[in-house]
């Protein structure tokens, strides 16, 4: 059982790991960025076998990787994500939006983006306007879980177990029900383009996270319900 500073630090780290999350998919990486992942200690047993050989591929890109990682990496990412270079019907790219990989059709703005509008209007997250991407980009799914671990880190605060529970809730909907829903499938397209370890390497680590994060919210919730019980 979580004790109340275990739950407020749970959504704390929460938040952390998936707004880094969210930078590294949303775009290019920037030099500072690249040297805080290769100055990080990354574990080499989490329990989590896709968190564990996430960070494998990551180390050895660092491991092998050139000088000028930011160039390298950027081209990298436009080769994955933004299909540069690729002209094929044959095979799917690994553009990052969920309608692409959930969807009968593999077609942008489909029923996936559609329910992930209505989630994101029903907990009043709004992507920018300004940025011109679809919301079911991995990038923005992975913001939103950022804004609701936040809410979810002021009703611990205010022990309103009831909004603390429906949080967790809305959390572990959206984890199984969208994001681990299609990131393998992303995963095994971004492997078709990746010439790096680094991308593959990064959306494993995603998916163990969200695992990881996916198995603490259903104690959390099984907590919150035992509590309840015997109140």
């Amino acid at each position: 059982m979580m004790t109340h500073q275990e739950l407020l630090e749970f959504f704390s780290e929460s938040a952390d790991t998936y707004r880094f999350l969210s930078q590294v998919f949303f775009k290019e990486l920037n030099a500072e960025a690249i040297d805080e992942l290769f100055a990080a200690d990354y574990p080499d047993d989490t329990g989590n076998a896709h968190l564990d050989e996430g960070y494998r591929l990551v180390r050895r890109y660092f491991a092998f990787s050139t000088t000028d990682r930011r160039t390298q990496l950027a081209c990298e990412y436009a080769r994955i994500f933004l299909a540069a270079g690729v002209f094929t019907k044959e095979s799917q790219t690994a553009v990052p939006y969920e309608s692409v990989f959930a969807g009968e059709e593999h077609l942008m703005m489909g029923d996936a983006r559609d329910d992930v509008v209505a989630r994101f209007l029903e907990n009043g997250f709004q992507v920018n306007p300004d940025l011109h991407e679809p919301e079911d980009h991995l990038a923005f799914e992975l913001e939103y879980l950022v804004n609701l671990n936040e809410r979810a880190s002021t009703c611990a605060q205010a022990k309103d177990k009831t909004e603390l529970r429906r949080n967790a809730v809305r959390q572990l909907e959206f984890i199984e029900q969208h994001l681990l829903n299609w990131i393998p499938a992303l995963h095994d397209a971004a492997q078709d383009y990746a010439k790096l370890a680094f991308y593959p390497g990064m959306l494993l680590v995603a998916q163990g996270a969200l695992e990881q994060g996916r198995d603490l919210l259903r104690a959390v919730v099984a907590q919150l319900d035992d509590t309840s019980a015997a109140a």
